[in-house]
């Protein structure tokens, strides 16, 4: 799987957060979906592997 497909939880394993926040964000914010599964907010539904739009 290529970095561009990895999901938020596979970046926070690779600690994407920690080694480039900024990064980190900008798949985050502004949050327009969440995991079902998890709970993470992201800006987009393919960063998260079960998404639902908040609306």
């Amino acid at each position: 799987m290529g970095e561009d497909k990895k999901t938020l939880c596979g970046h926070v394993e690779d600690e994407l957060h920690v080694k480039d926040p900024q990064a980190y964000i900008k798949l985050i914010h502004p949050a327009t979906h969440f995991c079902q599964n998890c709970g993470r907010g992201a800006a987009k539904a393919e960063n998260v592997c079960n998404p639902k739009e908040i609306k």
